[in-house]
């Protein structure tokens, strides 16, 4: 992505004040909460800066997909060879992903996303398989993520405030 800088955010790096998104929550989380779950070692958090002005973020933990949080979870784990199933499944978890308001509807989210499955199958970066997101159940998120090839986990889920959501690292794995 032209003229675009990525960077991990540390506890000291400056924030963006002028970023917006349009949700509090998610402005909060980046001004203020992503540094500490830096400090916690509970979450990194990558900017993406087009000159000193942040367009998106997103933050990202190593979590795991247990039999709870799937239908059916033998048929899930189905996907690894039987040598390889685990009781649970290695997985990263993009905790916080925004984009600020003037760059929504550019595509800058679903590159992003591509950059993010792509980077880590680059080099196997954590040993995860999968990359899951707690989506809000929000008109204008789902559909974003379903665009981007995440699927849902379960369907008990379905009136939550948060649809847990998962894309399997092995549909590009071999493409890259």
């Amino acid at each position: 992505m032209d003229g675009l800088e990525f960077v991990r955010l540390g506890i000291d790096d400056e924030r963006d004040p002028s970023f917006d998104c349009g949700d509090p929550d998610l402005n909060e989380f980046f001004l203020e909460d992503s540094k500490a779950n830096c400090r916690e070692l509970l979450a990194v958090t990558y900017a993406w800066r087009l000159q000193d002005k942040t367009i998106a973020y997103f933050s990202v933990s190593n979590d795991a997909i247990t039999s709870q949080d799937v239908d059916n979870f033998n048929r899930f784990r189905r996907m690894l060879p039987n040598r390889k199933r685990y009781k649970t499944m290695p997985a990263v978890k993009i905790g916080r992903f925004a984009v600020h308001k003037d760059y929504k509807k550019q595509k800058y989210g679903s590159k992003i996303m591509d950059f993010i499955k792509i980077w880590f199958v680059t080099g196997n970066k954590t040993g995860c398989r999968f990359v899951i997101v707690d989506a809000l159940n929000k008109d204008d998120v789902l559909p974003f993520y379903e665009n981007n090839g995440f699927s849902y986990l379960t369907q008990k889920d379905k009136s939550d405030h948060t649809r847990l959501m998962y894309f399997d690292l092995m549909q590009i794995a071999h493409a890259v």
